[in-house]
């Protein structure tokens, strides 16, 4: 992780963990590592940057979460060991939103 901050928010809902990500995103300068999707509705939401950076991020992000819905935990590990990189990327998705086109309606002809 070349020693840059990792932040994690966990939050209950989908909805939550995005606002979380939005607001840390444009809080300070960090990066979106992706997120997680570890089950029973929780989401947790993974950045990285400067100690100073995530921490602030990780607090405004957890705020906004709780105005949303529920954030289950959240905390910022200054110096992570650089063996865990593998398990903090390793189920790590980014999701990309794209716009849904509504299917064509099939006209029924009569007779």
């Amino acid at each position: 992780m070349s020693r840059k901050a990792l932040g994690l928010i966990e939050t209950m809902g989908l909805v939550a963990a995005y606002g979380a990500a939005d607001a840390a995103l444009k809080a300070a300068d960090v990066s979106l590592i992706g997120f997680d999707f570890p089950g029973n509705g929780g989401t947790l939401v993974k950045i990285e940057g400067n100690v100073a950076a995530v921490t602030y991020a990780v607090d405004v992000g957890t705020e906004v979460a709780e105005k949303i819905y529920k954030v289950l935990s959240h905390h910022v590990i200054t110096k992570p060991n650089d063996e865990t990189d593998p398990v903090v990327r390793v189920k790590s998705t980014v999701l990309r939103l794209t716009r849904i086109q509504p299917k064509k309606s099939r006209k029924k002809s009569d007779g």
